[in-house]
């Protein structure tokens, strides 16, 4: 059973022993965040409803308080840990037994091991409830304070770890601890000198005089000043080096300090689960990837011809790379993952390496989870490159390329027949298919990625996978490779993403292998490189993709309007799971979601509520592309939900296909009804009632 814990650095992360995560709405997540920070001390409703609904009148403040207690407490009385506890006018919340990471984190950073303090920096994802903010001057006050308090305890620690690993002559840690601190405070002159002087101590003259051009150019952008004399010493002092290294004989040439062949692997908790990555590469630009079907970190680099790959991508990029959820290294028997799960599992890992913006690599069955991302988080997505990669697991009339029923069964009794044996590569690598070295370490890799039961139960779920719908609501930069003679996914299929998503640039490259270490994998590198060096990130679109739930709850009488009297019941579920209102009237609401399975939670958790009172609920959920203007959404989503409702009947929900597609391994089961067609469609869109509850 997962641990229940709260976690505030970096964002908002609250979840209970086995239960699914809450969502509180932004102002529950604050009174959260205060009392914990507080844990144990009574707060009085007063001084609460003042810190975070000051701007309203004090009728709605005190009702707006009502709601986020309640939410809280419901939330807490199923979190298997702590206390919430309400008497009278005061308000108390008890954290006995949970993981709470800002507890954690002040303990750790206070130690005097150096282990005490990287343990720390892990757990300081970033700011305090990053992201978070509110219109609230008191409490934005409070969280300014509370913020550079715990900010300034971590640059505390990374100014201690960079002094040890000097003295320790541990270059590589030193260059980790720097660069960290730099990205929280780009003017320090001595941490840029750190990096410099650790850069040189591998060998790496060039990079340490690159970095002594980023100092200067940051110190003239900001505060109009030169390096301190310190500063251009060690700089002049690193051109002599280079210059004497250059007029050495050709058999005295320095060699430098390479890397580790396995770097450390470090874990990062998303909604209870332990999901395992690595970090390689020093380039200045973040790139995560995400791998097909299985993978495990740690064994990737026993094969030399993948650990070259890994190796040329680092070299122009920091690499970010994990092992999703029920596979390699992160925790295994977790059930089948849903897209969105996935998704979430990559934010976690961004958040705690700090990456804000990242490229967002995606081979294989990696890919239809980037392209996900990408169209529900463009603000974080700097670009997306796709290899072998496709939009449905499989065929169908209007998407003929990908495999039949019988070829996939075909696949999987190879896979239940063959798993331990050295590797067959006729489909994967083609080109492998006589190098016994490469064949056995391969069938070493796919055992330790997952059991042979799990392996056949991730196929069958990738070929279930349809994002076809979400295509063209990408709009970030995006490369297309794919290799002409792939046999496991066909150059049509990477056609085909390449005419539906906007702008995307599409390669193809010669070859039979699918794997990006098989053939020529130089040159999937190279138009890999050119393509994330070569072109500035875009601006975040306003265009969002969300999951619109459309909701309507029948009258007990004439001229009754259920939706208002009831209000209380849809805003109190709408917060729990997440929604955001922005329609309402006539007995009907319109919401949206980021996640569509918690949109059909929130729906099921509505008409569970009101069935005691004899009220029927109809409701209707697609997932699509909308046109964001603050807190107003508009778009053809909205449009085909709206119309979807008119085809559910009391007590039902009903979903496009859309929704189906996306969330496979939901738990949830879906019973076709038909078909509509709107405008702005290209042709009809199934549509199926949700026939059960989610199995988590």
């Amino acid at each position: 059973m997962a641990e229940p814990h709260l976690h505030l650095l970096g964002g908002f992360d609250f979840a209970g022993a086995g239960a699914a995560a809450p969502v509180f709405s932004r102002k529950a997540r604050a009174m959260v965040a205060y009392l914990a920070l507080q844990a144990g001390h009574s707060q009085s409703r007063e001084k609460l409803a003042a810190l975070l609904w000051g701007v309203t009148g004090e009728a709605q403040a005190r009702m707006s308080l009502r709601q986020a207690v309640s939410a809280i407490r419901k939330a807490m009385s199923v979190s298997g840990g702590g206390r919430f506890v309400t008497e009278g006018a005061s308000i108390a919340l008890h954290l006995d037994d949970f993981d709470f990471d800002v507890a954690r984190f002040e303990a750790l950073s206070t130690g005097s091991a150096p282990e005490d303090m990287e343990q720390a920096l892990t757990v300081y994802r970033g700011d305090l409830l990053d992201g978070l903010g509110l219109r609230e001057e008191p409490f934005e006050d409070w969280l300014r304070i509370e913020r550079e308090r715990l900010r300034t305890m971590a640059v505390t620690a990374l100014d201690r770890l960079i002094v040890h690993y000097s003295a320790a002559n541990d270059p590589a840690s030193c260059i980790r601890a720097a660069t960290r601190l730099l990205a929280m405070e780009p003017l320090r002159e001595d941490a840029h000198r750190a990096l410099m002087r650790s850069y040189a101590a591998q060998g790496r003259i060039n990079l340490a005089l690159k970095q002594y051009d980023l100092c200067r150019d940051a110190l003239q952008r900001d505060l109009r000043l030169m390096p301190e004399p310190e500063t251009r010493e060690l700089y002049e002092d690193l051109r002599a080096r280079r210059s004497a290294s250059h007029s050495l004989p050709p058999n005295q040439v320095s060699t430098p300090i390479s890397e580790p062949a396995r770097p450390p692997t470090h874990y990062v908790k998303s909604a209870g689960i332990n999901v395992a990555y690595q970090v390689t590469g020093d380039g200045p630009i973040d790139l995560v990837y995400v791998p097909g079907w299985v993978s495990n970190l740690d064994l990737a680099w026993g094969s030399p011809r993948f650990a070259h790959v890994l190796k040329r991508v680092g070299a122009f990029s920091r690499l970010i790379r994990l092992d999703k959820r029920g596979t390699g290294l992160s925790d295994r028997n977790v059930g089948l993952p849903t897209l969105e799960e996935r998704m979430e599992d990559v934010r976690a890992v961004l958040d705690a390496v700090g990456s804000t913006r990242t490229v967002l690599f995606g081979s294989s069955e990696g890919g239809p989870m980037c392209m996900l991302f990408a169209a529900t988080y463009p603000e974080r997505t700097a670009a997306l490159v796709l290899t072998g990669a496709y939009a449905k697991g499989g065929w169908a009339k209007d998407y003929p390329w990908a495999r039949t029923v019988e070829q996939v069964q075909q696949d999987i009794d190879i896979v239940e027949r063959e798993w331990g044996k050295p590797a067959d590569m006729s489909n994967a690598a083609p080109s492998l298919i006589e190098n016994m070295a490469e064949r056995e370490w391969f069938a070493a890799y796919l055992r330790n990625s997952a059991s042979p039961a799990d392996a056949v139960a991730l196929w069958r779920w990738g070929t279930e996978i349809d994002v076809r719908d979400i295509l063209p609501a990408i709009h970030v930069p995006t490369l297309i490779v794919q290799r002409t003679g792939d046999r496991w996914v066909r150059p049509e299929e990477g056609r085909y993403l390449g005419a539906h998503i906007e702008g995307a640039r599409y390669v193809e490259l010669a070859g039979r292998d699918h794997v990006i270490w098989g053939e020529d994998c130089d040159r999937l590198v190279d138009e890999i490189r050119a393509f994330v060096t070569g072109a500035l990130p875009a601006a975040p679109s306003e265009r969002v993709l969300v999951s619109v739930l459309a909701l309507a709850i029948d009258s007990a009488g004439p001229g009754e309007n259920a939706i208002e009297r009831h209000v209380d019941i849809v805003r109190d579920e709408l917060l729990l799971a997440g929604g955001t209102e922005i329609r309402r009237s006539r007995g009907r609401l319109l919401a949206v979601f980021q996640r569509p399975t918690r949109s059909i939670q929130c729906a099921m958790a509505i008409r569970d509520r009101l069935k005691s009172s004899g009220l029927g609920v109809r409701a209707a959920i697609h997932i699509g592309e909308c046109e964001a203007r603050g807190e107003d959404f508009s778009g053809i989503a909205i449009e085909i939900s709206s119309s979807l409702l008119r085809h559910a009947r009391p007590g039902e929900i009903i979903a496009s296909r859309t929704v189906r597609d996306l969330i496979v391994g939901s738990g949830l089961a879906f019973d076709e009804q038909g078909e509509i067609r709107a405008s702005g469609l290209p042709g009809a869109l199934q549509f199926f009632s949700v026939a059960a509850t989610p199995g988590a």
